[in-house]
């Protein structure tokens, strides 16, 4: 299991983006999950320690030593989640005939969010699949592992993300390059960024304070 974490600020807006990989096997989901939940509790980023940065870029009061304290996350990678109770001759049928919502079903990743509520993507969206499982086939060419381990095909590489308001994925889709065992996956975001005028929230603040007192002053003269 491992982690590669960059995050940046564009305008006034955080952004984290996580690629991963997690434990390998058929009956490794709770590996899995633990692994996503080890790395999305590190504080393996820089603090910031000014509190006006802190409350200008990141969520929840966190000081960016976490990957969730950033307003928008983009998490992607191997995460190696299989299809379940299912024999490879089922689920190459069911590829065959581009029945993918009965392999979606079984599919880990989805069940561990259905049905785990502690599950550390649970917060996390993915665009609805509609593309083949992108795991394994032998290397060059188009067909699904028929070595002697004659693995089940899987959609093992993923990509979630999470900003609410923030950011919308504009398409989901798998790439038939030869070179590997895997099908590489990509998706294109619509990102929206903020930009903080210092002059106008500090007037807004002040009307907010003046606001507030003017409530406080009128519930004391009732309360008399």
């Amino acid at each position: 299991m491992g982690a590669l974490i960059i995050r940046f600020q564009f305008d006034d807006s955080s952004i984290c983006l996580v690629n991963c990989h997690l434990a390998a096997g058929q009956t490794q989901t709770l590996h899995r999950n633990n692994d996503i939940t080890a790395i999305l509790e590190s504080d393996a980023l820089p603090k910031e320690r000014d509190i006006t940065l802190c409350s200008n870029l990141f969520v929840g009061g966190g000081d960016g030593s976490m990957i969730l304290d950033h307003e928008i996350c983009i998490l992607n990678g191997d995460l190696n989640y299989r299809i379940d109770t299912m024999s490879r001759e089922i689920v190459l049928k069911a590829i065959q005939n581009n029945n993918l919502s009965k392999l979606l079903e079984r599919d880990q990743l989805l069940v561990s969010k259905r049905k785990n509520p502690t599950f550390g993507l649970k917060a996390f969206v993915e665009c609805p699949i509609t593309f083949a499982p992108t795991y394994k086939y032998d290397v060059g060419s188009d067909t699904y592992d028929s070595s002697e381990k004659l693995r089940a095909p899987a959609w093992c590489d993923r990509i979630l993300y999470r900003g609410p308001g923030k950011i919308k994925q504009l398409d989901y889709r798998r790439h038939d390059l030869r070179v590997s065992d895997h099908r590489p996956v990509t998706g294109t975001f619509k990102i929206r960024a903020k930009s903080i005028v210092l002059s106008k929230r500090e007037k807004v603040w002040r009307e907010c304070q003046q606001k507030f007192e003017a409530v406080k002053r009128k519930l004391a003269q009732e309360a008399k």
